[in-house]
């Protein structure tokens, strides 16, 4: 058994040597002083959710949606039975159409009505007409206004009666307020329901943002609105970077914690409510930090890490992700020391124990003599210079 590791070992150190060295830059370990922040807990939020009643009791005749599809502004969720509201609709529409020719009746007569009064008049004034005919024809004129008047006001309210009817019936039809998913479905075809009752409740995942409860000391620290803040969703693997849109002014009476809200974009749509998240915000403390370049960081399944210089060997150094400052990361490591260096451009191919040629070994002159003395032991020349 010992044997056999022991040939292992050897097999793997052979490997490496046989990999010709990375081309890498590097970068070094600092250690700065940093605003400390921590994280406070929360998850996305969508700011439109409705849960979509009805406006008219009715039976539910359709219904094809189910939790998880897609919806658009406008389409149709279900469909009441809507018979008795077409009658209705008919009924105003036959009524309306009875008036309109009463009023072309009535509008007639008074043409003819004002057409006898004007020459009543005329034959007044010749004498030929008494003040007794001449008080009849102005009295049939006014009668035959009213009587207009009065058609056209039926007129006037059945059309009002039309457009309820109208409303009424397009209310039987219930549709999507927004562009959302259906995420619950309250009834089912053939279920009766009442005025006010939900069919189904859908959310918009286009119009999202983060919430988080931090403590007051954070409060003071925000520099408000428009702050940058850093999000970590577990969901997705990966960190976003948010807008403050506000910190709600009234902490919870039992945490303490204030709430605030997070504007997010997410381009890739992959977002959903109800994910969880950490968000990072200030402290008010300043403390000294490990930070590295962002570009040193990779992820495999165990979590973060980086390579770092080993005396020109590349060796693997386990890191938590803290938080962005000044353009750099700041982190814990058991590993890592201020003034290491780290691998920042090449390291996404290189394995632990390769070897390490340094691109930009003339900013850091430990490495730019090691290179050279390197370079010196392989020169043909330096054989013979002994000799």
């Amino acid at each position: 058994m010992m044997f056999r590791a022991a040939a292992g070992i050897a097999l793997a150190a052979s490997c490496a040597l046989a990999q010709p060295a990375a081309n890498v830059m590097l970068d070094r370990v600092t250690e700065q002083v940093v605003r400390q922040q921590r994280e406070a807990t929360g998850q996305i939020v969508s700011l439109r959710r409705a849960a979509v009643a009805t406006q008219e009791p009715g039976l539910v005749v359709e219904l094809n949606l189910e939790p998880g599809d897609a919806v658009k502004k406008g389409e149709p969720i279900a469909r009441l039975d809507d018979h008795r509201a077409r009658l209705e609709v008919d009924r105003w529409k036959a009524r309306i159409q009875a008036d309109e020719a009463v009023i072309d009746q009535r509008r007639a007569e008074l043409d003819s009505a004002e057409r006898d009064l004007e020459r009543y008049e005329k034959l007044a004034n010749l004498g030929s007409v008494g003040e007794g005919e001449l008080d009849e024809a102005r009295t049939l004129v006014q009668s035959r206004r009213a009587q207009l008047a009065e058609a056209q006001a039926t007129l006037s309210t059945e059309k009002a009666e039309l457009a309820l009817a109208q409303r009424t019936l397009a209310d039987m039809t219930i549709r999507a307020p927004f562009d959302g998913r259906v995420i619950s479905k309250h009834v089912e075809i053939g279920q009766w329901v009442a005025t006010g009752e939900p069919i189904v409740t859908i959310i918009s995942l286009t119009e999202l943002e983060a919430r988080a409860d931090i403590p007051e000391r954070s409060v003071a620290a925000l520099s408000g609105p428009g702050a940058r803040i850093e999000l970590n969703i577990p969901a997705l693997g990966e960190r976003l970077y948010g807008e403050l849109i506000e910190i709600v002014p009234e902490a919870d009476s039992l945490s303490r914690l204030f709430p605030i809200r997070v504007r997010v974009t997410d381009e890739k749509n992959r977002l959903r409510p109800g994910m969880s998240l950490t968000a990072l915000v200030p402290t008010g403390d300043e403390m000294p930090s490990l930070t590295i370049s962002e570009d040193a960081i990779l992820r495999n399944a165990a979590g973060e890490f980086v390579y770092f210089d080993a005396g020109g060997i590349a060796q693997v150094a386990p890191i938590q992700r803290l938080f962005a400052a000044d353009g750099r990361i700041a982190i814990r490591s058991p590993v890592l020391r201020p003034g290491m260096l780290v691998v920042v451009e090449g390291n996404e191919r290189m394995f632990p124990t390769q070897a390490l040629n340094v691109l930009n070994a003339d900013e850091f002159p430990e490495i730019a003599e090691r290179q050279k003395a390197a370079a010196a032991q392989r020169s043909p020349g330096a054989a013979g210079g002994e000799g």
